[in-house]
């Protein structure tokens, strides 16, 4: 993980008690490649602890291209 090159921001939504946070992970692949994953996470606390995460992503390029390529036909 490049944490240089990662970032996030915050969302408040109308329930106080749900925030959003949109994730953006960069990867030095070992190659020299550079690649990116997205993803949001939902949050809903209750008693100023997390109760609920709700993760959603997509794929790294370089793994999904990985296994796709692994798939016997």
């Amino acid at each position: 993980m490049n944490v240089e090159r990662s970032g996030y921001v915050l969302h408040d939504t109308a329930d106080p008690d749900v925030f959003m946070a949109e994730i953006d992970v960069a990867f030095d692949e070992a190659d020299g490649r550079r690649t990116t994953m997205s993803l949001l996470q939902v949050f809903r606390l209750r008693d100023g602890q997390i109760a609920v995460l709700r993760d959603y992503f997509s794929e790294v390029p370089s793994v999904a291209s990985d296994r796709h390529a692994n798939v016997s036909r």
